[in-house]
């Protein structure tokens, strides 16, 4: 076995690029370069994870989402009863013109929650497939230092990596 030719690749989120060889793990990414002696790398970690915070958000936009559904229909009903009780024009330094038109641009607004609370649910309904989907994390740790790699979704690629590097180190160790 050459020390210049790879025993495993694998591609990580963020463009990153991690080359396993005999005596080294090169780290390749966007605009930098890092080598790192596998007698240095302590431990070798792979794990599927889902991140609870999303989940989290997802709930609390699906309630924000609910409350503005339910109090949309109400103040729209409010605003255009009490638009409707100005029944003739008023002049246009009267009080009565300026209410109606603060009352008009509240009409405008509470149209226009019925669609904010879509949006929300939408937002809700994206951050639940984040959640869903989870990824995959590959820690490597080098003394007092810990670098983490993730991937989208379960990525077997990232685990099979993991194992090699894990074989790796067992028999430099020995």
């Amino acid at each position: 076995m050459s020390l210049d030719s790879p025993l495993a690749e694998c591609e990580t989120s963020g463009g990153a690029r991690l080359t396993l060889y005999a005596n080294r793990l090169v780290q390749h990414g966007v605009d930098s370069m890092e080598t790192v002696p596998l007698a240095q790398l302590a431990a070798v970690r792979v794990a599927f994870v889902r991140d609870a915070g999303k989940c989290y958000w997802a709930a609390a936009l699906l309630f924000a989402a609910l409350v503005v559904a339910l109090v949309a229909g109400p103040l729209q009903r409010w605003i255009a009863v009490a638009t409707a009780r100005f029944g003739e024009p008023a002049r246009a330094e009267s009080l009565d013109a300026l209410l109606h038109g603060v009352l008009n641009v509240l009409g405008a607004f509470a149209r226009l929650l019925p669609t904010l609370a879509g949006l929300l649910a939408l937002g809700a309904i994206v951050l639940l497939v984040f959640f869903w989907l989870g990824r995959t994390e590959l820690s490597l740790v080098f003394g007092a230092t810990e670098r983490s790699y993730s991937v989208h979704g379960r990525n077997r690629f990232l685990s099979d990596f993991a194992h090699t590097v894990a074989d790796q180190l067992a028999a430099l160790k020995h």
